[in-house]
């Protein structure tokens, strides 16, 4: 079976992603205006309202851990670089567990390909082209889907994957690797485009990067296994947790009790 990123031999290098700049892409920047910073004081407070409400029984939009500080982020970061935790992405959401084991096979794939040019080594790295999450094509929506909750869907939604590690050769038809997945997605809004779970539309937000009053940013991740298979069925591949963030909220949570 064809692998969906392409791999070649050598160290991790990240490939060319193509991320959009959402509204700044369609509308010039201009000065806040006196409606623009009502706005935003507006949605400044519903933050802080639905921050209060995490974890509450029957309040709305109650398990949003990763979503909310990513949304603050976008209203007080300064457009600086934000990393979040795919463990948690992949042990909280469906969509996240069915791209990690797509992302091991492929790579697996890509592995058993390299590995005839490998010229006699027993250990050589592998590095991969970029694979959209959440794309609009059908099949590879199936194997790298949209984001399954509102909590996920809020915070990275459709994102960039790319795959590396070390492989040793083990024996005849034998691997082990030490596995990375790298993931990286722009946060910001997108004209026409609206939030899945309460039908607002982006405008709402597109207006504070137009005039700067919020600004767009990356989010970054990496997430890392070791991984060891033998033969051709993808039954046989044994995935072991090497780092894992998973058990600690966002530490830019803004309340204490959000972390925990």
């Amino acid at each position: 079976m064809a692998t969906v990123a392409t791999y070649t031999i050598g160290p991790p290098v990240r490939p060319p992603i193509h991320e959009d700049n959402g509204f700044l892409d369609h509308f010039p920047r201009r000065p806040p205006t006196a409606g623009d910073r009502a706005v935003f004081a507006e949605w400044a407070a519903l933050l802080e309202g639905a921050e209060a409400g995490q974890n509450v029984p029957f309040v709305p939009h109650n398990n949003l851990p990763d979503a909310l500080p990513a949304y603050r982020h976008f209203l007080y970061g300064h457009g600086a670089d934000r990393i979040f935790s795919y463990d948690r992405y992949v042990d909280s959401d469906p969509s996240g567990a069915t791209t990690l084991h797509n992302a091991v096979l492929d790579f697996r794939r890509g592995v058993e390909e390299l590995a005839p040019t490998a010229a006699g080594q027993t250990t050589f790295r592998v590095t991969s082209s970029g694979i959209a999450c959440g794309s609009h094509d059908k099949a590879m929506a199936s194997l790298f889907p949209y984001p399954a909750t509102e909590n996920w869907q809020k915070a990275i939604g459709s994102h960039f994957i790319w795959l590396s590690g070390t492989v040793s050769m083990v024996g005849v038809g034998s691997f082990s690797a030490l596995f990375t997945l790298h993931a990286e997605d722009r946060y910001n809004f997108n004209p026409g485009m609206h939030d899945i779970a309460t039908g607002i539309p982006d405008d709402a937000n597109g207006r504070f990067e137009v005039s700067g009053l919020a600004q767009q940013y990356m989010n970054y991740s990496v997430l890392t296994r070791a991984v060891s298979w033998s033969g051709a069925t993808p039954a046989s591949t044994v995935v072991q947790h090497i780092s894992d963030s998973r058990d600690r909220k966002p530490q830019d949570n803004r309340r204490a009790r959000n972390r925990t």
